[in-house]
């Protein structure tokens, strides 16, 4: 879709150079010489951007985009000001205009403006469909995904929650399995009791045994009371063990019968205590393999694999990617009350990046971004060393790939094409810190955007 400008202004010289300039590039372009022709064609027509003059002859131009701001507040406004008048300019950035441009100005400034303008247009844009996307997702206590994968997950997890079946989710870390036990534990009739984590990895296997089924007064040295174990404090409820293949072949087998009767000795006691709970657990491990090499019990593996579940990476549902992004922002606007947005270019290489670590390595990235941003924009640099290196190699891939059918001019020219580009995109449009990293003057960015916009 062709993108549409309003131009308003009392200079007639100032408007067809306008006109004729941006029509060429293919913008939709609409004239007005007065604030009183300037409300009917804003009225009448749905601009993208009005660039308004602040004298005209007719109407004061604060008051007359205060107007169209309150009444239009899909719009941007841009606004164009004398060398003496700057700070009539400050009063309209701060009563909606998006930024604005001093008189007398070249046609390449004032497109380097309005190109900078349309690209905010199009973050918003993408950020907008993104909360509209995430609206429309139903999310099962929390899960948030539209992919045809992670649907497949959120079925099985409401069909088993309502029954008492042992489950093991398995995955890659940081998928979300933990949360998966806990939504299953959340949406069962067993919601109102305790739900109970052990980390199988975390604790020293001379103390697991000890840390799930308890232990007697005097069991062993310094066990100068008995203790109930995590088995007994989750009765009635769920417990969820999590990376289930650490624990050593001498445990499993006690772990079988607590989970094939639910029921188990406390360390130094010969007394058997029942409980009543549900079992779910965890591992990033493939245990059918361990079950080969004999580092895992073939019964144990049986009992608790009753449902399966696995967790697929996110690598493999990009779907998913730029939903998550705009949750995990949401709850930091929601914090900070900053509309942190994202670039479309930028979410595309947030998108085809790898996540080794997951759901929690993205969520990572981004909390770390929000802390480094600076201002709305989030830019690449905000983001971890390895996000930057890969958008790096896969620049460089890009950049110095061969078209056989290009003159090296040619190529070499769409390399410096884009040099410049990603330079004032990480800059966030601004020309004067983008030439700086450059290592290029100003007037030479800009003559070379200009060029480079056009093509």
């Amino acid at each position: 879709m062709k993108k549409s400008i309003l131009f308003v202004d009392d200079e007639i010289r100032l408007l067809r150079a306008l006109s004729l300039s941006f029509r060429k590039k293919g913008f939709i372009v609409e004239l007005a010489a007065t604030g009183a022709e300037a409300r009917k064609k804003v009225k009448e027509n749905d601009f993208d951007l009005v660039l308004l003059d602040l004298r005209l002859p007719d109407a004061n131009g604060l008051d007359l985009l205060e107007e169209f701001v309150s009444l239009y507040p899909q719009k941007l406004f841009m606004i164009m000001t004398a060398y003496g008048d700057i700070e009539s300019a400050v009063i309209a950035m701060k009563s909606g205009a998006i930024d604005y441009i001093v008189k007398p100005a070249k046609l390449d400034e004032i497109e380097l403006a309005i190109n900078k303008a349309f690209s905010w247009l199009e973050m918003k844009k993408e950020n907008l469909y993104l909360k509209e996307q995430l609206k429309q997702v139903e999310p099962t206590k929390g899960l948030i995904s539209i992919s045809n994968e992670m649907k497949d997950i959120y079925t099985l997890v409401e069909r088993v929650s309502s029954t008492d079946a042992t489950v093991l989710i398995h995955g890659e870390s940081g998928t979300g399995k933990s949360m998966i036990a806990k939504i299953i534990h959340q949406l069962s009739d067993r919601s109102e009791a305790p739900f109970i984590v052990v980390n199988c990895a975390a604790i020293p296997e001379n103390l697991l045994e000890s840390e799930l089924f308890g232990y007697e007064k005097g069991a062993f040295t310094g066990a100068t009371a008995s203790r109930a174990g995590k088995f007994e404090a989750a009765h009635r409820g769920t417990i969820f063990l999590d990376e289930i293949g650490e624990i050593s072949l001498q445990l499993q087998a006690k772990l079988l019968q607590a989970v094939q009767e639910k029921s188990f000795m406390r360390l130094g006691s010969n007394q058997l205590k029942q409980v009543d709970i549900r079992i779910i657990s965890a591992t990033n491990s493939n245990l059918k393999q361990m079950v080969k090499e004999g580092k895992f019990r073939e019964d144990l593996f049986y009992r608790l694999n009753i449902v399966d579940m696995y967790i697929p990476p996110l690598r493999d549902r990009i779907d998913d990617i730029p939903l998550l992004i705009e949750e995990f922002l949401e709850r930091h606007r929601q914090k900070t009350k900053i509309n942190y947005k994202v670039s479309s270019h930028l979410l595309t290489i947030l998108t085809n990046y790898d996540w080794p670590g997951n759901v929690r390595e993205l969520q990572n990235a981004v909390e770390r971004a929000v802390v480094l941003c600076d201002g709305e924009n989030l830019s690449i640099r905000d983001f971890p060393r390895e996000i930057q290196e890969y958008n790096n190699r896969q620049f460089r891939l890009e950049s110095f790939s061969l078209n056989q059918g290009k003159t090296l001019p040619e190529q070499l020219e769409e390399i410096e094409k884009k040099f410049i580009l990603t330079a004032v995109e990480e800059q966030h449009g601004q020309v004067a810190a983008a030439a700086r990293k450059l290592g290029i003057s100003r007037q030479l960015l800009s003559y070379k955007l200009n060029k480079y916009l056009n093509q």
